[in-house]
């Protein structure tokens, strides 16, 4: 608590209760008022954001890092970094990393590790796998508030589950109120497509979207949803790809079940001429689409059906991508992007497609919040919030060129090229201008954890916090 006084002045607030002109006034790292026109006498920083559109720090519920492990990829600090330069203030990272994050012990571990490397705020995900289940209860006390499951086999130190240890897990995780996280892809069509393609002697990009079509992630997503009904849990599925998927979700919100989806930048914005295009670089799981799917997509994110705008991002050495040009299966899966997940959809969204700006803000921060139990702490800007913002210029055009913008590792970027109108100009964190004109103005080690054990009430303190 520093007693800094900060305004952030004369710029469009997008909330998620509304868009409007006003002054956010910051007290001590939170919302103190939103005002007209505040009193500026007196402030210790006054931001000028005349011609900005303010909106609350973004929430992204879906990192990797690969730290510890894999450090070489991208660790904490390089990635909270890149987060900060795209407009996001809190980050939840996924446990699988080299250990997985399995156990109680670990959890601590990694907790406390990230705690010295990170610049926004951040949380950390448990895990739901046959050997981790006796864990769920003590690394709920931890601060995890939700548990990722692979229904298909993703790594051998992170076992994916069957539907009988998905079930005993998920009841473990409704014991303690938390939330289930599941990629969802059915591993019997999926290793069927896979030795499909190898008997057709097929490696070229296409034939990675043949081995996993869309019925691969249906199929996985309606039989976790039932599951979780017969559980009476909570659950989100995460990086929905296809329509189909986000129409089982959204009759299961019809039904009263408490069902969440999850969408990654790159199924909104990239089609398969961009896989055949970008070859290992647009090498993801589950799979990029055909554009009338990723047209139909889009229509449950314009009617709120899509609950969260999320970064999937996996970071990977060139050296780990190149191979896929001779062959698509020797690349590693996944996707750049967590710098541009904001301003690219906002811009898709906002110019292109009418989304309002407060909409925006739902699916982005608020909604993200409210599912991570993090409301209204985080997630929007009303007085006793922490003051999580972003300040964008929506109109002046830039182009993305990982190579010289991103604070990843190693820069590059499936949008290459991409021409954007939505540019962050400042990126604020509990009140503190974490990134401003290109650059990180704080030390690793700034950021927070965010444990499911504290309240984030808006009258209330952080319970967790001496660890």
């Amino acid at each position: 608590m520093s007693g800094k006084r900060t305004i952030v002045a004369g710029g469009t607030l997008a909330t998620d209760y509304g868009v409007f002109n006003a002054d956010v006034v910051i007290e001590d790292g939170r919302v103190a008022a939103i005002a007209e026109q505040a009193d500026r006498s007196g402030a210790d920083e006054l931001i000028d954001a005349s011609g900005l559109v303010v909106l609350p720090g973004a929430i992204d519920m879906h990192a990797h890092f690969e730290d510890p492990g894999h450090t070489e990829r991208e660790d904490f600090t390089t990635g909270t970094m890149s987060a900060a330069a795209g407009g996001m203030t809190t980050v939840i990272e996924h446990p699988l990393t080299y250990p997985p994050v399995t156990t109680a012990q670990l959890y601590r571990e990694k907790r406390e590790m990230a705690k010295q490397k990170v610049v926004t705020d951040f949380g950390l995900w448990g895990a739901l796998t046959a050997p981790s289940i006796p864990e769920i209860k003590d690394q709920w006390a931890e601060g995890a508030g939700g548990f990722k499951a692979f229904m298909p086999i993703s790594d051998p130190s992170y076992p994916h589950v069957t539907d009988a240890e998905f079930l005993e897990g998920m009841r473990e995780v409704q014991a303690v109120g938390g939330l289930v996280l599941v990629h969802a892809e059915s591993d019997s069509l999926l290793q069927a497509g896979l030795a499909r393609m190898q008997q057709q002697g097929r490696t070229d990009p296409m034939a990675h979207h043949e081995a996993r079509p869309p019925f691969v992630e249906e199929e996985a997503v309606h039989r976790a949803l039932y599951l979780a009904a017969h559980a009476d849990v909570r659950i989100q599925i995460v990086h929905v790809s296809s329509p189909v998927s986000a129409q089982l979700v959204a009759d299961e919100k019809r039904r009263g079940r408490p069902a969440t989806m999850e969408i990654c930048p790159h199924h909104l914005l990239l089609d398969l001429d961009d896989l055949v295009r970008l070859g290992p670089y647009g090498m993801c799981a589950p799979a990029l689409r055909d554009r009338a799917l990723v047209e139909r997509l889009w229509s449950f994110v314009l009617d709120g059906t899509a609950d969260c705008l999320i970064s999937d991002h996996s970071a990977y050495t060139l050296e780990e991508k190149e191979p896929g040009w001779d062959n698509i299966f020797d690349a590693l899966l996944g996707c750049q992007v967590i710098q541009e997940t904001v301003p690219l959809v906002l811009d898709e969204a906002y110019h292109r497609r009418g989304m309002t700006l407060d909409a925006f803000a739902r699916f982005s921060s608020t909604n993200p919040a409210r599912i991570a139990g993090l409301y209204p702490r985080k997630g929007t800007l009303v007085p006793g919030s922490d003051a999580d913002l972003a300040l964008y210029d929506l109109e002046t055009e830039w182009t993305v060129d990982a190579r010289s913008q991103q604070f990843s590792k190693n820069p590059w970027s499936p949008f290459d090229g991409r021409r954007v109108r939505a540019r962050v100009v400042r990126t604020l964190v509990r009140g503190e201008t974490v990134y401003a004109d290109g650059e990180i103005l704080v030390e690793p080690g700034s950021g927070r954890f965010l444990s499911c054990q504290e309240d984030h009430s808006l009258g209330g303190h952080p319970t967790a916090t001496a660890r």
